[in-house]
């Protein structure tokens, strides 16, 4: 009788882990890029960006689960690490969902994307300067819940360790206040005319060192589509940055971009990104004046999607740094970007 028992528990475990692996979904993500600097040709060279692999699907009837491991090329080796790992659900909470682990706050536009999910090649300077090139992923705790009113409202809040801000391959610092953030977002769907989502954000932490960091943001996306065709695609943000604490000279910082972009075909589509930066605290050295500067850049950028798997894209970079009393100084690049998706790939919301 024992062993009948136990063989009947093995072949129930066996086809319980059998289901849970029929029903996971996996997926892996190149991304390669070859930059062309006009100023500066140390970096020109065919990269492999990242590579990632993708885990993600049911538990059970209640709980999912995600986990993506991603390798960088970092200094010439390739860096392998746990990009996304958390287990969340939308089943237990009403109308709410909430998520356990490590993964990209859910704040802002492109802080919630993969760099290969991106409608361009590289970050704005406004992203790479709050959020880092690739943007900030950490462990904590985030819950979102749609309000019931009559418009759409998905509100999500979210607490992070803090320990590190953006990417980090050490341990960091106990901070004096971790990591949180806010994000409410409004959707308006106009059926034929296209579908409008935009949010409003805060995210704050002071690390161990009690320098203070605040920032505040709004985020856009418009898009238009015929079937499976976004026609016309407008996403932009705008974000303010203002740092102070003890020992430290409060800065503050608005950087901005925006980027339409039209289907010239089912597979071809053309966009513009433009950015814009400034340091409102930038001042002379000689009399603590403000030193007024600006740094803009145009980004055209050419996508041919050749299929959901794979797309080629080639953008041209003019970046101009500008300071008041000093000479301009110009940066240009052709970049080249190819990204191959093995597997079915997670559907983002919007």
């Amino acid at each position: 009788m024992k062993i009948f028992t136990l063989i009947l528990f093995s072949l129930l475990s066996f086809q319980a882990h059998a289901q849970i692996l029929q029903n996971m979904q996996s997926a892996a993500a190149l991304d390669f890029v070859a930059p062309l600097h006009f100023e500066d040709s140390a970096e020109n060279k065919l990269d492999i960006r990242s590579a990632e692999l993708i885990f993600f699907g049911p538990l059970d009837p209640t709980f999912d689960a995600t986990l993506n491991f991603a390798a960088h090329n970092e200094e010439g080796e390739f860096v392998a690490e746990v990009h996304e790992a958390y287990v969340g659900s939308s089943k237990v909470i009403p109308n709410s969902r909430f998520r356990v682990g490590k993964f990209f706050l859910g704040v802002g536009r492109l802080n919630q994307f993969h760099q290969h999910d991106w409608a361009f090649v590289s970050a704005p300077r406004v992203q790479a300067a709050f959020f880092d090139e690739e943007g900030v992923a950490d462990t904590g705790a985030e819950f979102s819940t749609l309000l019931p009113t009559d418009s759409f409202w998905d509100i999500t809040v979210g607490v992070t360790n803090g320990y590190t801000y953006g990417h980090s391959h050490d341990a960091g610092e106990k901070p004096q206040v971790p990591t949180h953030y806010l994000h409410a977002v409004n959707f308006v769907d106009w059926g034929d005319s296209g579908a409008l989502q935009w949010g409003a954000n805060y995210l704050g932490r002071t690390d161990a060192t009690e320098l203070k960091t605040q920032l505040y943001g709004f985020d856009f996306v418009y898009k238009k589509s015929e079937g499976k065709i976004t026609t016309l695609l407008v996403q932009s943000e705008l974000w303010y940055r203002n740092q102070s604490g003890p020992g430290y000279e409060t800065t503050e910082e608005l950087g901005a971009y925006v980027f339409p972009q039209i289907a010239l075909s089912e597979r071809l589509f053309v966009g513009m990104r433009v950015d814009l930066f400034s340091e409102f605290s930038r001042a002379f050295i000689s009399d603590g004046s403000r030193q007024k500067n600006l740094n803009y850049a145009a980004v055209p950028t050419l996508t041919f999607k050749n299929s959901e798997f794979s797309l080629l894209r080639v953008a041209y970079t003019y970046d101009n740094q500008t300071y008041q009393g000093e000479s301009d100084t110009i940066n240009q690049k052709l970049e080249f970007q190819w990204v191959a998706i093995l597997g079915a790939h997670p559907a983002h919301s919007f």
